[in-house]
């Protein structure tokens, strides 16, 4: 289970991010699919700035920002909360691990 409580943090537990090597944002979308297939809600957490709406229309471009895209594209947010139990870990880490296995396979 994620660790709540060490000597230099304490968990909000807001987010549990996972940024997945070596797959597109389009691969990340399949991955996320596959993962709900299997009853687990996983979403995508962080979007660069450049990509909000007002920013946009400042002018901003995320392309010029590759390594805020890269992250962007490899990054899935897993379920966390304060009750998580054993159980509910394995099912996610489960689920997200067949569902990389697949989609990278």
């Amino acid at each position: 289970m994620p660790e709540y409580v060490s000597e230099t943090k304490t968990s909000s537990y807001h987010i549990y991010p996972l940024r997945i090597k070596g797959i597109s944002e389009s691969g990340r979308d399949h991955i996320i699919q596959e993962i709900a297939k299997k009853d687990v809600s996983v979403n995508v957490h962080f979007q660069p700035v450049p990509m909000l709406t007002h920013y946009k229309k400042m002018g901003f471009n995320v392309n010029n920002y590759p390594i805020a895209l890269d992250n962007f594209s490899r990054e899935v947010t897993l379920p966390v909360y304060v009750d998580l139990t054993r159980e509910d870990l394995e099912k996610i880490v489960q689920s997200v691990v067949n569902s990389v296995e697949l989609i990278l396979s």
